[in-house]
């Protein structure tokens, strides 16, 4: 039996049939190193944006003392996003190139307008305001991004699915690697936030740039292929015929749940809880929210690592992979409790967050992996597949950060 990135052989009869979908016919394309490190960077850029946002707690702790605004902040977006992907859902088509371009050009603009605060000279609660209007506006270019997204790398074999879930990871990851050196580079907290954001921007660029790249590549023919026959109206109308909705979410319903439970684990710890969690023993890391810094690195750190392990899944497929969000749950309740101060100990805090960080990083991919594993979906279903899981993922991130905002009222850390 042939690897799903080798080529396969197919008969003139079964080439005829309606399981020739332009998903299978790209798993016949040999993934090569650049298609891969191309899809990397996109994912990278996928949520990077926001990712900045949150690692630059720090700067909005000074900016407005008064104020834990991590919380907010992940209500909000994640609110405008998941009611963006559902508004979209709700549409027939599907261009991927408007979108995704459109997407990456709005969530530039956003982090350009935090880029220029410091020479605003407005009040500050004037630029709070801004701020949380710009996170709301980046919430919804994100949403015309995520819905576009997750059904174009349904498209492809789940090596580049696995290289999407990588560069996501990858996003946190950067961004807090880019707090960290910017903290570094510069003690004034405005002129090393002001290199972080502009740092921030060259990355957005560059992802738009390795997306455009990508889709000239043999690997895309079938993609360029499909949106010159969408221009054909009798084309595009059969296509939509061959797509019962319910049929296929009746198909992936419980696999769109596991993955709706991944993603509120995830804002529900990240970051508004990790940055909670108070220094007890590491005196030297207290000053300047280090050790929370650190923290989010520990977590963004484990999390990639995890997502190179994906493809070491041992026995668990489309049919188990709830197991991995049961697991997650009985460790969520131990970063909750290192916050709340139970455990004192910040070695152990570190370790609990970076279990935390691989669990998200490892079962977050694998499940939006298997889902398009489930047998006998066609092309088009797998594009409404995509459509079904990116609305899973956002509303997962959206409950999951309402969750950490009730947990921090509950418990005092908001």
């Amino acid at each position: 039996m042939s690897r799903p990135n080798e080529p396969v052989n197919i008969a003139a009869g079964e080439a005829g049939s309606s399981n020739n979908s332009v998903v299978e016919k790209s798993k016949f394309v040999t993934v090569t190193n650049g298609a891969y490190t191309r899809m990397v960077i996109i994912g990278i850029g996928y949520l990077f944006p926001i990712s900045a946002i949150w690692a630059a707690f720090d700067y909005w702790k000074t900016l407005f003392p008064d104020k834990n605004i991590e919380f907010v902040v992940t209500c909000l977006y994640q609110f405008g996003s998941v009611m963006t992907v559902l508004v979209l859902s709700f549409g027939k088509s599907m261009e991927f190139h408007r979108r995704i371009l459109g997407g990456f050009s709005g969530q530039f603009c956003c982090l350009f307008v935090i880029f220029l605060f410091r020479w605003l000279g407005l009040p500050v609660n004037v630029v709070y305001g801004i701020l949380l209007g710009l996170v709301f506006l980046m919430s919804v270019v994100t949403g015309f991004l995520d819905s576009a997204l997750l059904a174009l790398n349904s498209q492809y074999s789940p090596k580049m699915q696995e290289a999407l879930q990588i560069g996501i990871g990858f996003s946190t990851f950067v961004s807090v690697v880019y707090r960290d050196i910017t903290k570094l580079i510069s003690t004034s907290q405005a002129d090393s936030t002001s290199i972080y954001f502009l740092a921030a921007l060259a990355t957005v660029i560059v992802c738009i740039a390795s997306y455009v790249s990508l889709m000239r590549m043999p690997i895309s023919a079938h993609i360029r292929e499909q949106k010159k026959d969408s221009t054909q109206p009798l084309l595009e109308k059969q296509e939509d015929e061959q797509v019962n909705i319910w049929h296929v979410l009746r198909r992936v319903w419980f696999n769109e749940l596991v993955i709706f439970v991944q993603f509120v684990l995830t804002t529900a710890c990240y970051p508004a809880i990790l940055t909670a969690i108070p220094c007890y023993t590491l005196k030297a890391l207290a000053p300047a929210h280090w050790y929370q810094t650190i923290l989010l690195s520990v977590f963004t750190v484990f999390d990639v690592i995890a997502r190179f392990c994906v493809r070491h899944r041992g026995p668990l497929y489309y049919g188990n992979i709830w197991i991995t969000a049961v697991i997650r749950m009985a460790i969520f309740p131990l970063v909750v409790l290192c916050a709340t101060g139970t455990f004192r100990n910040d070695w152990f805090s570190m370790f609990i967050v970076a279990l935390f960080g691989f669990g998200n990083g490892f079962s977050g991919s694998l499940s939006l992996i298997t889902i398009n594993e489930i047998p006998g979906l066609t092309g088009p279903e797998l594009k409404a597949t995509g459509r079904f899981s990116a609305v899973a993922v956002n509303s997962g991130l959206c409950i999951g950060g309402f969750v950490a905002m009730g947990l921090g009222v509950w418990l005092g850390l908001a």
